[in-house]
């Protein structure tokens, strides 16, 4: 029985021994850490906001004168003498282009007698070949109807230069001097003369 015990003693001491220094136990293995994440290329930097554009002053506005593109003009004439009797003239034109107007004008004048009362009825281009703040150069043809008191009608033809003294842009008092040579020769053989004329004073307004 002592032998049994000690066989006994020396099988347990071999397990105990034996079992941390077991060849056939398989080796312990790792886990492999987590891999870490790629890193991330840089943002890239905001683009600068764009320049505002200069700021530019509008242009000033264009100074108004006597004779722009776009003005209608009237104009009026009153006068009397012993002579010719009572004068009245009236006229409009409009602007086409800067300088220059189509229109029309007419003229009444009352005469001492039947045989010098006389009216016209004429087509007119006038012309501004100088002009300034204060004064204009007026140049103006003209032709049309002559219509006679106690004659057969006619025609005539002929122009004005007249300066216009102003006091806004678009009114002023014109002076100036006009003639018209009627036709033809036969209309005017038996009167004075084939010749109107005389001095230009009227007003003129425009808008």
């Amino acid at each position: 029985m002592l032998s049994a015990g000690l066989i006994a003693l020396m099988l347990l001491a071999d397990e105990a021994t034996g079992a941390p220094g077991d060849a056939s136990a398989p080796p312990a293995t790792t886990v492999p850490a987590e891999a870490a994440p790629a890193a991330l290329p840089p943002p890239e930097p905001a683009a600068e906001p764009a320049p505002p554009p200069p700021l530019t002053e509008p242009p000033p506005p264009r100074q108004r004168r006597y004779g722009d593109r776009g003005t209608i003009e009237v104009g009026l004439g009153l006068g009397y003498s012993t002579e010719t009797g009572f004068v009245g003239a009236a006229s409009g034109r409009y602007y086409v282009i800067d300088r220059v107007a189509p229109g029309i004008e007419g003229t009444f004048v009352s005469g001492s007698s039947d045989a010098s009362r006389y009216g016209l009825l004429l087509a007119a281009l006038r012309v501004i070949p100088v002009r300034i703040s204060s004064l204009a150069l007026a140049l103006t043809g003209r032709a049309g109807r002559v219509l006679l008191g106690d004659h057969p009608d006619g025609w005539g033809v002929g122009g004005a230069a007249a300066i216009l003294f102003l006091f806004s842009p678009t009114v002023g008092l014109e002076l100036g001097y006009e003639a018209l040579q009627l036709l033809p020769s036969s209309f005017c053989a038996d009167l004075e003369g084939c010749w109107i004329h005389g001095p230009v004073i009227a007003i003129r307004f425009g808008f």
